[in-house]
């Protein structure tokens, strides 16, 4: 692969989060590529080091964490994490795929003094952002699992995130009911 197809990937990266291709095909440089569990298709992200800060990440044009609403779609992604990675000992990606009923339970635990109609919203709205930017993804009308953004945090957040996977409520019963 050359430079101008590097650059390439960087750009589409950049301007559309994590890509999905073939298994077959080269990775650019500076690029990390995450195998689909069937093996079939590899997502490239960049491959930044642990301790890349905000000014790394601006230099490389890659997006921070922020996003629209972040208290509530932090909370979707939460319910996501919870539902869609079973063992906090493991890495997150590529996680096991959740019904967004479920999802939903474990939202209403998390913000119990929202509505039915209210908390329906934001599992929605949530769900919509964190696909476009590459934290989760939609399988189907009712099927989400964690996307291959997961992958690229750093152990530090990673154990921020199995501490705070301890703390987000969940029960087999949840998991038993699906939707």
């Amino acid at each position: 692969m050359n430079e101008r197809d590097a650059a390439l990937w960087w750009a589409r990266i950049r301007s559309g989060g994590p890509q999905q291709v073939s298994a077959g095909g080269p990775t650019p440089a500076g690029l990390r590529r995450l195998v689909e569990a069937d093996a079939r298709a590899v997502w490239l992200i960049p491959n930044l080091p642990d301790s890349a800060g905000q000014a790394v990440l601006i230099e490389y044009g890659v997006p921070g964490s922020s996003m629209m609403d972040s208290k509530g779609t932090l909370r979707v992604l939460a319910a996501t994490l919870r539902c869609c990675w079973p063992d906090p000992a493991t890495d997150p990606w590529p996680g096991l795929p959740a019904f967004t009923g479920h999802v939903g339970q474990v939202l209403q635990r998390l913000v119990p003094a929202r509505n039915k109609v209210s908390r329906q919203q934001l599992l929605s709205a949530g769900l919509r952002r964190l696909a476009v930017s590459g934290w989760v993804l939609l399988e189907g009308a009712d099927t989400v699992r964690i996307g291959p953004r997961i992958a690229s945090f750093g152990s530090l957040e990673l154990s921020t995130l199995r501490e705070l996977w301890r703390l987000i409520p969940d029960t087999a019963e949840d998991r038993s009911e699906g939707s």
